[in-house]
């Protein structure tokens, strides 16, 4: 797991990290459950302590895919801008072209 900054990864990091991150609690998890399979009487111990285990892992990944989204939201308001640009430069070129053929 890396310690750095969300804004410094690539996208592929980011997507690596949070697959680590979810691979990793889903184990501690997945070893709750089997331990309070074993310990009925401490189940409820046992799961807050998984909570509290994971709780800076559910964070990070938080983090992680916050900035994967709003990588998402930047780059589809950059394709909008220039999907308004063209048309308009469009709109603009079609009415000089007809301007011209009358």
């Amino acid at each position: 797991m890396s310690a750095a900054s969300p804004e410094t990864l690539s996208n592929a990091d980011i997507a690596r990290e949070i697959q680590s991150l979810q691979k990793r609690a889903f184990e501690r998890y997945e070893d709750a459950a089997l331990r309070a399979e074993a310990d009925p009487a401490r189940a409820e111990v046992i799961y807050a302590q998984a909570e509290r285990d994971t709780a800076p892992w559910i964070a990070r990944a938080t983090a992680l895919n916050d900035e994967r989204v709003a990588r998402y939201q930047r780059r589809a308001k950059r394709w909008r801008n220039a999907a308004m640009v063209m048309g308009v430069v469009g709109a603009v070129f079609v009415m000089w072209m007809m301007s011209r053929a009358g």
